[in-house]
């Protein structure tokens, strides 16, 4: 049977509508770029840090602030630092971000770090972390490298796959990790979240 010039005319129109259909209706990535050009952007300073003995009842120095004397891009980046010197410490940024509710998500968080200096020694780890909960201490994070890997800047990126559950919540967080007796001090800039 020989379709008529009608029949394929119908046909190209359902099957261009249901593209733009699926095209329409299929969930697109959401995207999160910070720079910290505007205060924190609703990141939130946060550290788990050890007891300082040196100042009975007081934890290890730590502070998490907006620098323009480094920056990746634009005028700001954000400097962590902590007193390693207990060897011991984790201090972060931290945002949290709303998601569909009850839904299997992809979550990549990729942002800059810069180190001053290369080293063999592992001073500090340069740490990530993506989940449906706060994350409070240093066991939440994924280590993703060496803060020491270059001199200068580099790029990091830690994925996951979420399910959100009925608040569609997720929370993601960058940072660093002590692993040597000292004090140190890392910058952050242009942190980009997807979820998907």
């Amino acid at each position: 049977m020989k379709l008529s010039f009608k029949s394929y005319f119908v046909i190209g129109i359902l099957i261009v509508v249901s593209v733009v259909a699926v095209w329409y209706f299929y969930p697109k990535p959401v995207l999160y770029n910070e720079s910290f050009e505007q205060d924190f952007g609703e990141w939130i300073e946060d550290a788990d840090v050890p007891l300082d003995p040196n100042n009975p009842g007081q934890c290890v120095a730590w502070n998490v602030s907006r620098v323009t004397s480094l920056v990746h891009s634009g005028q700001y980046s954000v400097e962590l630092y902590v007193d390693g010197r207990q060897d011991d410490g984790t201090v972060w940024i931290e945002k949290k971000i709303s998601a569909k509710n009850n839904s299997q998500i992809q979550v990549k968080v990729s942002f800059e770090f810069y180190s001053e200096q290369e080293s063999f020694n592992v001073i500090a780890s340069v740490c990530a972390y993506a989940g449906i909960s706060n994350p409070e201490v240093e066991a939440d994070f994924t280590v993703l490298g060496q803060a020491n890997e270059v001199a200068g800047w580099k790029r990091y990126t830690h994925e996951t796959t979420l399910y959100t559950g009925s608040s569609g919540e997720v929370w993601v967080a960058v940072g660093i990790t002590v692993r040597w007796e000292t004090e140190m001090t890392y910058n952050v800039d242009d942190v980009k979240v997807t979820i998907s």
